[in-house]
């Protein structure tokens, strides 16, 4: 099994903490050079997007659900999802959250042609979707409980990329000292969201390089 993934993905991201925090055997590989406009690449994922986990029967896509699927496939790996019942329900509303309210805005703000007036807009989203998570929160290491749960894979490299976005745009979008602030800081102590975090950082710097 393979995972197809790019290291500054905050979704491929999720899914490879969530691959090392359950200890299993998937390799990480890039997708091929010409995948954005590659065929092949379209017929493995259709929306032409990382990630794309390659299992025996078949791709997987959409990087929630590959989280979901890897909890059913492996359950006798470390759990990923809280005990408690509601508390499951809040673990995926986070990954929703992030999906919905986080993401949508950055991957906006990061096109270069995107005009000042969208710019205030998409900021304006941004904010709504950071303050909301003030609700959302319970600790200051882990989104929801004492260990790592799906909701932490997801929203881990989704702060650190608001991170980047924020200093990129010169825009403060996490108070210091905040409930967000700590927790963004504080995750990073879990040794799989820190690992993820530290290849996102050389994604960063290799494409920089790049450029």
């Amino acid at each position: 099994m393979d995972l197809i993934s790019l290291p500054v993905s905050p979704f491929a991201a999720r899914v490879r903490i969530a691959i090392h925090a359950k200890g299993l055997p998937i390799d990480m590989i890039p997708p091929p050079a010409d995948w954005r406009e590659s065929r092949h690449f379209r017929d493995l994922s259709p929306t032409g997007r990382v990630p794309v986990l390659l299992d025996e029967r078949g791709p997987i896509w959409e990087s929630a659900v590959v989280l979901e699927y890897l909890e059913e496939r492996f359950p006798e790996a470390p759990s990923l999802m809280p005990v408690d019942v509601f508390d499951r329900a809040i673990a995926r509303l986070l990954v929703r959250h992030v999906d919905l309210y986080l993401m949508p805005p950055m991957v906006a703000l990061a096109r270069p042609a995107v005009d000042a007036a969208s710019a205030r807009r998409m900021a304006e989203e941004l904010l709504d979707g950071v303050s909301m998570l003030d609700d959302l929160l319970r600790g200051p290491r882990y989104a929801l409980c004492d260990r790592l749960t799906i909701a932490d894979c997801a929203l881990a490299p989704a702060l650190f990329a608001l991170h980047v976005t924020a200093e990129r745009l010169g825009l403060d979008l996490i108070e210091p000292g905040s409930t967000i602030d700590t927790y963004a800081r504080l995750s990073r102590r879990d040794p799989h969201v820190g690992r993820v975090i530290e290849e996102m950082e050389q994604g960063l710097r290799q494409l920089a390089r790049v450029g």
